[in-house]
């Protein structure tokens, strides 16, 4: 399996720099927006952080994540979330990068299910149009949390299907999210088929407890490919039938540094394959 990369969410907080570093045996990286603008505030440069991308061969994949753009007030989406976008786009500009993650609001339990597609339609589409003018893909991703508005992807078609024509907006995929919400890689099909795009593929399988409610799933509960419950050699070979030739990013949940980690993930994957 080749353009592999990894998520900066799966260790523990770290220098930026270090991090990028500790991950040179892929081949991309998925980087944390507020990292990033932390370590500008810290006197590193933009140019600063290229370099070190660029001396260990690594491609900043995508820049995450677009917070609570879809619920917001009008006014927050004016005075911050626009703003937020413009400044991430100038750091995919400087680090030549062309996709960012978006993701839903939460507390939505007062709001019919109806008003919340539409919301997330209408911004996600203002949002689309703004990245569009500077060459940058959005990555559209479901979030399957307690008090996510769009906790499935079965909601998240719902956004994206009257969506198409946007041709710089796709989606993101979790597998972890996938799996606790109830589906699975069947439901990637109808994606595959039309003239949608899914732009990355997040992988983290799910160690499910005895009897455990998918709603007490949390975060934590993130593991490497193909050591729980998540069917991997079918996401592959559908994948693989389906011409996806996207990056495939390991996401796992603030883990302390494993200096093993490509090996261990390579070693898994190949064992998928080889079942």
């Amino acid at each position: 399996m080749e353009n592999l990369a990894l998520n900066q969410q799966s260790y523990q907080k770290s220098d930026l720099l270090y991090f990028i570093q500790f991950a040179k045996k892929f081949q991309g990286l998925e980087l944390n927006y507020k990292s990033i603008k932390d370590s500008l505030s810290n006197k590193i440069t933009l140019k600063d952080i290229f370099q070190t991308l660029n001396s260990h061969n690594l491609k900043m994949v995508n820049l995450f994540q677009l917070k609570d753009f879809s619920l917001c007030s009008d006014n927050k989406f004016k005075v911050e979330i626009i703003p937020t976008l413009k400044e991430m786009i100038n750091y995919c500009y400087k680090l030549e990068s062309d996709l960012i993650t978006v993701s839903p609001s939460f507390e939505s339990r007062d709001i019919p299910q109806w008003k919340i597609i539409r919301r997330t339609k209408e911004k996600l589409k203002l949002l689309a149009k703004i990245a569009y003018k500077e060459d940058i893909k959005l990555g559209f991703e479901f979030i399957n949390l307690p008090n996510s508005s769009i906790p499935s992807l079965k909601e998240a078609k719902k956004v994206m299907k009257p969506l198409i024509a946007q041709e710089n907006l796709g989606y993101i995929i979790d597998t972890f999210y996938l799996e606790k919400s109830g589906e699975n890689v069947e439901d990637l099909i109808d994606i595959f088929k039309s003239a949608a795009q899914i732009y990355l593929i997040q992988l983290a399988d799910v160690q499910k407890k005895e009897k455990q409610d998918p709603l007490e799933i949390n975060e934590a509960q993130r593991i490497i490919p193909g050591r729980g419950s998540f069917d991997f050699k079918d996401l592959f070979e559908k994948v693989y039938q389906n011409r996806y030739r996207g990056y495939y990013s390991i996401e796992l949940h603030k883990k302390p540094f494993d200096y093993n980690i490509f090996h261990r993930f390579i070693t898994q994957i190949r064992s998928i394959y080889n079942q």
